[in-house]
């Protein structure tokens, strides 16, 4: 009777309903039922999906909000940072399969071609990699593809402590926590990742209707300038709101910030894209 009243995790005596040690629940023979199994599947699925929906509602919505309620220790009614993260990338990567945007994943191809930082060193790896391993650009091309469409939904959460960085010298004096700006950075990338994955392929999309309306050419509204101007004004606009409400930092601070990291935002994704290039050649 003793060990049917303990906890059959941590043993503590006398439990009830639930464990006031470990919070286990007490089994009954309910807990074996078809019903009971399937109302905990329902349960789990709409309690999820209610958070993800309201956590992704409140991040585009309200820039800074999920930070500052997490700081403030109100946790229980979101997704946690890091798995809104997650769940915002599986997001992006299926997007980007159905509409092309190579912000993160990048091909080979553009890595020799559409690169002005490292195009020398690129091509000088490429043509080393071709001659160690004895293959065609045909060849190698597909392989390495492959390869970094795999490997930069990994590397893609190397980019949280880069942005943490960026606001850790500027706001030193606010005394906080590196954890607490990987927060902050977390829901700026996971934002991002809304904002690159989404937003920006349909509105290219209505863009190219627009133009073929207009009989103008795709390319006039579809070039890498649009989008990347529509990108950096959103991240100014998100930084600022977010900043002011995060660290509570003046109007002007927060602007010349915001607008600071916007600004680099482009560099911090070539940044990106060299770690993918190196560690992509590496694995091949």
């Amino acid at each position: 009777m003793e060990a049917e009243l303990a906890c059959p995790s941590c043993r503590t005596s006398h439990m009830g309903p639930f464990c006031a040690s470990c919070g286990e629940k007490r089994r009954s023979h309910r807990d074996y039922s078809i019903r009971h199994y399937f109302s905990e599947v329902v349960e789990a699925v709409t309690h999820f999906d209610s958070k993800v929906l309201r956590s992704v509602w409140l991040l585009v919505s309200r820039p800074g909000l999920l930070s500052a309620e997490y700081f403030l220790g109100r946790r229980v009614r979101y997704v946690s940072p890091l798995r809104l993260f997650v769940v915002l990338s599986i997001v992006y990567y299926l997007s980007n399969s159905i509409f092309p945007y190579n912000a993160f994943t990048t091909p080979l191809a553009s890595q020799l071609n559409m690169n002005n930082y490292y195009p020398s060193y690129a091509a000088a790896q490429v043509e080393r990699t071709m001659s160690q391993k004895r293959v065609s650009y045909a060849d190698l091309e597909r392989e390495y593809n492959e390869k970094t469409a795999i490997l930069s939904k990994t590397l893609v959460f190397s980019l949280i402590p880069v942005i943490a960085l960026l606001l850790h010298a500027p706001l030193f004096k606010r005394k906080k926590y590196f954890a607490e700006h990987l927060v902050v950075a977390t829901h700026f990338w996971a934002f991002a990742l809304v904002l690159i994955g989404v937003f920006i392929p349909v509105l290219l999309l209505l863009l190219t209707h627009l133009a073929a309306a207009l009989e103008v050419s795709p390319t006039v509204v579809t070039a890498d300038s649009v989008p990347t101007i529509i990108i950096q004004v959103a991240f100014a606009v998100y930084l600022f709101t977010m900043l002011r409400r995060v660290y509570g930092v003046s109007r002007w601070y927060s602007g010349l910030l915001a607008a600071s990291v916007a600004w680099s935002f482009f560099q911090i994704v070539w940044l990106f894209r060299f770690l993918l290039f190196v560690v992509t050649l590496k694995f091949l």
